[in-house]
């Protein structure tokens, strides 16, 4: 092989070595791409973890244990995870450090964390009407009986706190002049408090207010036949999970949606009796009553009652526990509708 003839043919290999080269570096980079959309199936195949906090155990969480059981979160790539905390307080606490992506709410407390710069929103409700009934000691036969009497709150400034200065004003008694306001925390103490004789009135939930039955207490007003717009047990998330899983928070609430409407068929009540009384630890008879009381306030689409919220804003700057104001726009997120 002559002189020109030798340096061709290495020329020739080194292109040939170039393009094996360039050709083997591509098969590789288009496997490494084909791993990658392979973790991120497998990722959405696990699905999108969400933790809850709620902030107590009663019925009117029937929609999110439907959800759960019937395999609606499931469906829609969704693990949801429950977490019991003491009180709405601790429960935006867990909110705002993300502790928690979703909470169950009263929205006062919510408006006042907002008007504080709190990274919330209102993505939908499971009722939109109150739950709460006031319950007195045998001997008050009406609102007038009250004056100078003792009644029971939850904690000055939180939603429970609010409703019932509402419902005392309403029926001509000024909180704090007429009545004086003492502080016994959850429901339990609540009603504690009546049956030592500390109080002579407080506000109950179910199904606290089945024991107050029980206890002898007596039901002076059931406070949605008064309160005719509100949302009770709202759903509240995350900013910043909104902002990075918007899609997530939409999911979430339509298989709330779908597990409201599931609940109020007439066929299931047997089942939704059933689901009350494992979740809730309860006798069939007190699960029977708990869910009648709770099915006609279950919101369709958990769709958020603006006026229920806008009488929250009102009612919660009146008692003076909102000093700033707040717009609708500041607490819900459209965008989680399940319309």
């Amino acid at each position: 092989m002559n002189q020109c003839s030798k340096k061709a043919f290495i020329n020739l290999m080194a292109f040939f070595l170039l393009v094996v080269a360039v050709l083997s570096g591509c098969s590789s980079s288009d496997n490494a791409g084909t791993q990658n959309v392979s973790e991120e199936v497998s990722g959405e195949t696990k699905g999108t973890a969400i933790q809850m906090g709620l902030p107590s155990s009663n019925a009117s969480y029937l929609p999110l244990f439907v959800a759960d059981k019937k395999g609606f979160f499931q469906e829609r790539n969704l693990t949801v995870t429950f977490t019991k905390v003491q009180g709405g307080v601790t429960a935006l606490r867990g909110l705002q450090t993300n502790d928690f992506q979703i909470i169950s709410s009263l929205p006062e407390s919510v408006i006042t964390g907002v008007a504080q710069g709190a990274d919330v929103k209102m993505i939908g409700t499971l009722d939109d009407e109150s739950m709460y009934s006031i319950y007195t000691t045998k001997d008050i036969n009406s609102p007038e009986d009250l004056k100078g009497e003792v009644v029971a709150t939850n904690r000055t400034g939180n939603g429970t706190d609010i409703q019932l200065r509402w419902w005392l004003k309403n029926n001509g008694l000024e909180p704090d002049k007429d009545v004086r306001i003492i502080e016994a925390g959850e429901n339990s103490t609540r009603l504690q408090s009546l049956i030592t004789g500390q109080a002579k009135l407080t506000i109950l939930s179910q199904p606290t207010d089945l024991k107050a039955e029980t206890s002898g207490m007596k039901k002076m007003a059931l406070m949605r036949d008064e309160l005719k717009t509100y949302n009770h047990n709202m759903l509240m998330a995350n900013g910043e999970f909104l902002k990075n899983q918007p899609e997530a928070a939409k999911a979430f609430v339509e298989a709330v949606g779908e597990a409201t409407e599931y609940a109020k068929k007439p066929e299931n009540r047997d089942e939704m009796v059933q689901v009350i009384m494992d979740e809730l630890q309860m006798e069939k008879q007190d699960a029977e009553k708990s869910f009648d009381f709770v099915l006609p306030a279950l919101a369709d689409k958990a769709e958020i009652n603006r006026e229920g919220v806008q009488w929250a804003i009102d009612t919660t700057k009146e008692t003076g526990m909102l000093k700033e104001d707040v717009s609708m726009d500041q607490l819900i997120y459209e965008s989680a509708s399940a319309k």
